[in-house]
């Protein structure tokens, strides 16, 4: 279970941000927004590794230029 949820130091306070958290093995990834919510919240949840690609998917040049 992540329970470090952390956002950003530079982010704005307007809850538009996406918070990240982390276990030994897994790295998770939430909305801000959702951090209010009871219950099980969603949230994406990755391996290490997984984390590491989806990542670097997301920032790719390719991906801003709708080309993936």
């Amino acid at each position: 279970m992540i329970d470090n949820w952390r956002k950003a130091t530079t982010s704005v306070d307007n809850s538009t941000c996406v918070e990240t958290g982390w276990t030994e093995g897994l790295v998770g990834f939430r909305d801000t927004k959702q951090a209010s919510l009871t219950g099980d919240q969603p949230k994406l949840v990755f391996s290490k590794d997984a984390a590491r690609t989806f990542l670097t998917m997301i920032k790719s040049p390719d991906r801003a230029n709708g080309n993936l």
